[in-house]
Formats: structure tokens, C-alpha cells, sequence
């Protein structure tokens, strides 16, 4: 995608940084779901296992909040998870009346893979920024956003 010439946007547009961001938002997105669908994954699947890596035991609720993702949408994702043997659902400890949500070893596999597949795509589209520049990109992004670690 950073390799191809950027389709044309109105210049007046583009020096508002809340249009600039929301196209590179949507760039980026696109070249998300475009790496993992061509190994037939997803980037929102990623995102779930990764949290799942990163959290532990998760309830359907606690994850659809920490990844901002609609709650219906998300069971439709942990459904295919689980079937093909990526995410477990087990009783959860702190309420029996909840499931926790697991990573299972084929699950780990497969986010060791979309890490492969999502730094090409972030490749892709910061080509054009050295590797300082992504760092600083970063850094800004997230204190933009109130999350950085200062």
C-alpha cells in the first residue's frame, strides 16, 4: 500500500490532522485485514488472542471492552476461535454463572503467526518513516490518546 501513490485528497482536508488521521486510520486498517486475510486469518482474531496472551482469563465482557469491540460481533469471532480450537470457554472462577475466555496452545501458534503478519502490514504502511520516525509516530500517538508511558 505505502508503495503505491496515495489516491488524491483534497489538500484542504488533509491539513486537518482529525481527516489526516482518520484516513491513515482506515490505511492501516486496510492493510491489517488485507495481510491477514491473504493467510486466511484476521486482524480482529489477532487482537482477541493477543489480549487473551496478554490478560489471561477474560470474560466475554472484559474482552469486548478492553478491544472496543461490539459484544455480538465478538461472540460470532470466539465462536470460530473456539471451533477451530484457538480460544477455549471455560466456568469462571470469580462467577459461576460466566465463562472465562483462554488462549489454547493452537491459539498461541496461530498469534506467533499474525505477529509475523502484522509487523509486515505495519511495515507496509510506515515505509516511508524512518525508524526513529515510527518510534516518535508512536509516542504521539499514544500521549495523544492519553495512554502514553511518561
Amino acid at each position: 500500500m505505502s508503495t503505491e501513490e496515495p489516491l488524491e485528497r483534497p489538500p484542504v482536508l488533509l491539513h486537518l490532522p482529525v481527516f489526516a488521521l482518520a484516513h491513515f486510520g482506515r490505511v492501516a486498517r486496510g492493510a491489517a485485514k488485507n495481510a491477514f486475510a491473504g493467510q486466511g486469518l484476521s486482524s480482529r482474531a489477532h487482537f482477541v488472542l493477543l489480549c487473551l496472551d496478554e490478560y489471561g482469563e477474560l470474560s466475554q465482557r472484559e474482552l469486548s471492552d478492553r478491544i472496543a469491540m461490539d459484544r455480538s460481533d465478538l461472540v460470532k469471532l470466539l465462536d470460530e476461535l473456539e471451533r477451530t480450537g484457538q480460544v477455549r470457554r471455560q466456568p469462571d472462577p470469580r462467577d459461576r454463572r460466566r465463562h472465562a475466555l483462554v488462549i489454547t496452545a493452537a491459539g498461541m501458534e496461530t498469534l506467533k503467526q499474525g505477529e509475523r503478519i502484522l509487523h509486515q502490514a505495519t511495515d507496509e504502511v510506515l515505509a516511508r518513516l524512518s525508524t526513529e520516525q515510527r518510534a516518535e509516530l508512536q509516542r504521539l500517538v499514544l500521549q495523544a490518546l492519553g495512554a502514553d508511558q511518561n
